[in-house]
């Protein structure tokens, strides 16, 4: 499955997001790490640090190559 990866206002940290959540108006985001963040706190940027928690349940599907070590 494809992830977006947007920033949480909470913890400051990239969470990978479902891609299927971004269609359409939705009051709450939950990550894949079940990070759970309302519409009006989640920055969609790919900005912090990525939640270790999320890079290691999606494994391989890095945001972009910046990522990348």
């Amino acid at each position: 499955m494809p992830y977006v990866w947007w920033q949480s206002e909470y913890d400051l940290q990239c969470h990978a997001f479902s891609l299927d959540q971004t269609d359409g108006s939705r009051s709450f985001y939950e990550a894949v790490c079940e990070h759970s963040v309302p519409d009006e706190r989640v920055s969609r940027a790919q900005a912090g640090a990525l939640c270790m928690n999320c890079l290691i349940k999606v494994g391989s599907e890095l945001p972009d190559v910046r990522w990348r070590a």
